[in-house]
């Protein structure tokens, strides 16, 4: 009887600590993904801002139509047939080392 109750406070506590490393490895994999979003944004940014003034001046549109039209511009997208067309600049280096780290830890 205490064999089996020791065997469960053990199994408990390997339990806890691979949910312990589990949650510590989900927060840096969040972080990376964190990081290569926010190195996307300030290359997206400037793009994005060329876009709505060419929509305001050029093409004469409400600016907050513009802006809205162009708030996600450069981000993946979904086709009509349900396909995905990836965003841009998921090839900085930052990214990559987030899509890595995601490879490695799902194997």
């Amino acid at each position: 009887m205490r064999f089996m109750l020791a065997a469960g406070a053990l199994l408990g506590a390997l339990a806890s600590a691979a949910q312990a490393q589990t949650e510590a490895e989900m927060k840096r994999l969040a972080d990376l993904d964190a990081v290569c979003e926010a190195e996307r944004d300030k290359k997206l940014a400037p793009l994005r801002a060329e876009r709505i003034e060419r929509c305001v001046n050029i093409e004469k549109r409400a600016r907050d139509v513009c802006e809205s039209e162009f708030a996600n511009w450069g981000n993946t997208r979904t086709t009509q047939r349900g396909g995905a067309v990836t965003g841009l600049f998921y090839d900085l280096p930052e990214c990559v080392a987030a899509f890595r780290a995601r490879q490695q830890y799902r194997r």
